[in-house]
């Protein structure tokens, strides 16, 4: 466990000590917080720590860096977003319209989640030359890809549909789309909105599935 930072100077006696499980909750939402405001490259450790209540070596005895929270930070949203998206999807129960919901559905995260697109393009791009941090998000990615490509095959027998590609491909083209027009988006969203958005998504589905 780890005593928090105390504000106050004055204050006698013992800190409280915070169990592990909390630390690291706290310093993820800490880094959430400041990684939105001043994205992942000017956001700095202590600025985490400080914004959880903790020193910066509370962030080193529980994460390997700055790179090793936002990856834990970009694997928890997108797996918070599987259970909510295929909660949506249940809870319409129209399989007669499961591409549309499903398409909507992406559709609807790029134009609720900005900050995270942003973050996303950021470490993406970061990662290209960055050979720490590509290490820890393209394992996060593959990962995640995985988890689609699982969550496709599910849905396909369960709906009693058929892949007309692998369902390793259509998750490396719903993830690569998903990126892409969520730049898009960010850039241009007259032009690249939700409606479009939902349609290439539909498109996209409607020719890998039969």
């Amino acid at each position: 466990m780890i005593a928090p930072v105390s504000e106050d100077p004055g204050t006698s006696g013992p800190v409280p000590r915070v169990r592990r499980d909390e630390v690291r909750r706290r310093l993820l939402d800490a880094a959430a917080e400041v990684f939105a405001q001043r994205g992942y490259q000017a956001a700095r450790l202590d600025e985490i720590a400080h914004a959880a209540g903790f020193t910066k070596g509370a962030v080193y005895s529980n994460f390997d860096g700055k790179h090793a929270l936002l990856a834990e930070l970009i694997e928890q949203h997108v797996r918070t977003q599987f259970t909510v998206s295929t909660f949506e999807i249940r809870a319409k129960n129209r399989p007669e319209r499961v591409i549309d919901d499903v398409a909507a559905v992406f559709a609807t995260g790029i134009a609720e989640q900005t900050t995270w697109t942003r973050l996303l393009v950021e470490i993406g791009q970061l990662a290209s030359h960055d050979p720490d941090v590509r290490e820890v998000y393209v394992g996060v990615r593959r990962t995640l890809r995985d988890e689609l490509a699982a969550v496709i095959t599910r849905a396909c027998g369960d709906l009693d549909l058929d892949l007309v590609v692998p369902a390793e491909q259509l998750a490396l083209t719903l993830q690569s789309l998903r990126l892409g027009l969520a730049l898009e988006y960010g850039t241009d969203p007259e032009q690249v909105d939700q409606a479009a958005i939902t349609a290439v998504f539909a498109d996209t589905l409607r020719g890998a599935l039969r």
